[in-house]
């Protein structure tokens, strides 16, 4: 299959800036630790009670990702009271979500009251490092990124890191040590050059297919949208046994967010979240994500109603 592309080794000429994998490396001292692997949702979990010793810290800043990523402080001390009643507790927590960057807290002076935002890197993280819509939106310009490698086997420990940076970063495996994907890969190349991953003979390519392939057969090749698509049967099974919003914020939704965050960064892990015209026609993304947000639509609608009501 490969030999049926055409394309150029690509130099420093692209101009797009590459989405795949982190731009910049956040400061040691947040909470929501950059993983070289695809366990970051277990890893934020614990990282936050280990260091906090405070479950209620991870279901505050999931609280606040399906809130919109902002609620009032006086609607956080709510959500936060329902794991302790110690009001010197629920202050602590906060200041010390505030301390490692993963809130900000600010003032609306048209309400008279102080407002909580999840940071843009900490909701990036607990989205398992991606925004779906906006990936889903790019547009493809109908050039694919290769990227070939040679790594022998006295090598093998570089070869295996090389190959899971690659699926960190979304491409797909066409064949042997042959990765695609649709998008620039500069953002990629420079990242790799800092971990000193680079092998000497490692070589990017922009290709177009001329052999008769179509894009579809390309994709469904590379990457494996069957075990994508038991990984989301999986999670709207989850999504659909979320409890009852009639029952208030109990113990059961926490542990329902908890294991809703776990099953999406598998799913985060594995989506290459493909711009429309490249997605298998019964690609079950978006559905999925609908779901999403309409369970935490209730969620979000019970917290607000019990916070006012302070049940």
């Amino acid at each position: 299959m490969v030999n049926s592309v055409r394309g150029d080794a690509e130099s420093n000429k692209t101009s797009v800036a590459c989405r795949h994998g982190p731009s910049r490396r956040p400061t040691p001292r947040a909470v929501l630790m950059v993983r070289s692997d695809q366990r970051f949702g277990f890893s934020l979990s614990a990282t936050l009670i280990h260091r906090f010793g405070m479950a209620g810290s991870l279901h505050l800043t999931l609280s606040l990702l399906g809130f919109g990523s902002e609620m009032a402080e006086t609607t956080a001390r709510w959500v936060l009271s329902r794991s302790t009643r110690k009001i010197s507790l629920v202050q602590r927590k906060l200041a010390r979500l505030e301390a490692a960057e993963t809130i900000k807290v600010s003032a609306d002076p048209r309400m008279d009251r102080r407002i909580l935002r999840l940071t843009e890197q900490a909701r990036c993280r607990l989205l398992g490092g991606v925004d779906p819509e906006a990936e889903w939106k790019r547009c493809w310009d109908g050039v694919w990124r290769l990227v070939v490698f040679d790594i022998p086997e006295s090598s093998r420990a570089l070869r295996t890191q090389l190959r899971r940076r690659l699926r960190e970063c979304r491409f797909g495996w066409l064949q042997n040590s042959v990765w695609i994907s649709p998008h620039p890969v500069d953002a990629f190349r420079q990242e790799l050059g800092e971990t000193g991953l680079v092998p000497e003979s490692l070589t990017y390519f922009a290709a177009r297919s001329v052999g008769g392939e179509s894009p579809g057969a390309l994709v469904n090749s590379a990457w494996d949208f069957s075990g994508l698509a038991r990984d989301y049967a999986d999670y709207r099974g989850i999504l659909r046994l979320r409890p009852d919003p009639s029952t208030g914020l109990s113990t059961g939704w926490f542990r329902w967010l908890e294991k809703e965050h776990r099953a999406w960064q598998r799913i985060a892990g594995r989506d290459p979240f493909l711009p429309f015209e490249l997605q298998p026609s019964d690609y079950p993304g978006q559905a999925a994500w609908a779901e999403r947000r309409q369970a935490f639509h209730e969620f979000t609608r019970m917290i607000a109603e019990g916070a006012k009501s302070g049940a």
